[in-house]
């Protein structure tokens, strides 16, 4: 069943007029009819059955029934920082990130990034991510939509964003005996705290912003015995974290 995101507060029993992007999306591309039924996710992740009662020309109406759903966000909350990648890597990013609980995502420029966004771009970039993010979300029946960030250098993300665990992945910690960071990280987790990764681009990171982010309490941390693509690292990632807390420890309990 379809689902779709409200930005206010509802209430059980209501009756709903919807247009714009709603009409069109679910009127106009899917056909949904009179007594077709979907979710909403009102702003404080109530969950209600939306069954259509009349179509009119431009909006649409739906009466409102609670239905209380099961829990489906991450227990800890989650935000992964990637380095500009080329083509469309942040778009596939944003997407599975999305689907696989990541609680906000950021974009930021490393030394090595390939990828470079001027300052006239951001805007129209971050506006076109977040859409990415909604339809995500919505199709992965989520409660929150995640927001998508971006930073012009790697100082702004360091001074501007915190988490309870913070860790960097970086393909030489294995070498260095840190790979267990990872592992060690989430098993000492508990439910309401916060992880924060992030990932370098193609070239990996420099060994001078390795540097800074141990000076800044990151946690350097390897992804398994291989090498991994700058878009599968943040998958690898989540994934990871999805069964540690939600299907072997179940946190979310």
């Amino acid at each position: 069943m379809q689902q779709i995101f409200l930005n206010q507060t509802l209430d059980a029993n209501q009756s709903l007029t919807l247009a714009d992007d709603y009409f069109q999306h679910l009127i106009k591309v899917l056909r949904l009819q009179i007594n077709d039924q979907f979710w909403v996710v009102d702003a404080v992740q109530n969950t209600f059955k939306a069954q259509i009662t009349a179509i009119n020309a431009r909006d649409f109406q739906v009466s409102l029934t609670a239905q209380p759903r099961a829990y489906s966000e991450l227990p800890v909350k989650t935000i992964i920082a990637c380095a500009l990648s080329k083509k469309d890597k942040v778009d596939w990013i944003t997407q599975k990130a999305t689907e696989l609980g990541a609680h906000e995502i950021i974009f930021f420029k490393s030394q090595y990034s390939i990828m470079k966004w001027s300052d006239t771009v951001v805007s129209k970039k971050l506006t076109r991510l977040n859409q990415i993010a909604l339809n995500a979300a919505q199709q992965a029946h989520r409660l929150l939509v995640p927001k998508v960030h971006y930073f012009a250098t790697l100082e702004q993300l360091i001074a501007t964003k915190s988490a309870d665990f913070s860790l960097v992945a970086y393909e030489e910690a294995a070498k260095q005996n840190e790979s267990s960071n990872l592992a060690a990280t989430l098993h000492t987790m508990n439910p309401q705290q916060s992880i924060f990764c992030l990932f370098g681009p193609e070239g990996g990171f420099t060994v001078e912003e390795i540097a800074q982010l141990r000076q800044n309490g990151y946690n350097p941390c390897g992804l398994g015995p291989r090498i991994l693509r700058a878009e599968t690292a943040p998958l690898y990632f989540l994934s990871a974290l999805s069964y540690q807390i939600e299907l072997d420890k179940d946190l979310s309990k």
